[in-house]
């Protein structure tokens, strides 16, 4: 008799810890957090302050190189952020997104959205779809069109001017 007693608690309490343990799995997965936003609002906005702080000629890019031996360039002083500035306002699309992608690529994972917007036109964008989160980080910008010079500006010819331009920089997952 004693033995079935034995027997039968066991085997009882064996059930009643599976059941809890079942029981605990199933609730703590609904407790479960999603990665947050955080780190893409960090991404965002170092993205949007390194293009404005590092000028073109302190990059080590070959195709601002390029650009800069072949002409294109002519203000190394300009901030990366500034030249696809010009460049959008020259309206040379083309330069201005070769250079934001040529120059953002490498810093940038490949499973994270990212794009870059003046004034609300797309310069750059990397075909990702949005799943889950979407932040931006903004910068104004001006600076002088390609030909223009502030150093010397003719008697009856003042510096051609661009902006100020809204540059935005997005990053999603």
């Amino acid at each position: 008799m004693e033995l079935k007693r034995g027997f039968y608690f066991t085997f009882d309490s064996i059930i009643a810890g599976g059941i809890t343990l079942v029981f605990i799995i199933l609730i703590s997965s609904f407790y479960i957090k999603e990665q947050s936003s955080i780190h893409l609002n960090y991404l965002s906005q170092d993205i949007i302050r390194l293009l404005g702080t590092v000028t073109v000629s302190e990059i080590d890019n070959n195709y601002i190189k390029s650009l800069i031996n072949d002409g294109t360039i002519l203000n190394l002083d300009n901030t990366i952020l500034e030249q696809v500035g010009e460049f959008w306002a020259d309206n040379d699309m083309v330069s201005a997104s070769k250079t934001a992608s040529n120059v953002t690529e490498n810093w940038i994972s490949n499973n994270t959205g990212f794009g870059i917007w003046m004034d609300n036109e797309i310069i750059y964008k990397r075909d990702i779809p949005i799943k889950k989160y979407l932040v931006s980080s903004k910068k104004m910008i001006s600076g002088i069109r390609k030909g223009g010079t502030s150093s010397s500006p003719t008697r009856n010819k003042p510096p051609s001017l661009w902006g100020p331009a809204i540059a935005e920089v997005r990053a999603w997952e």
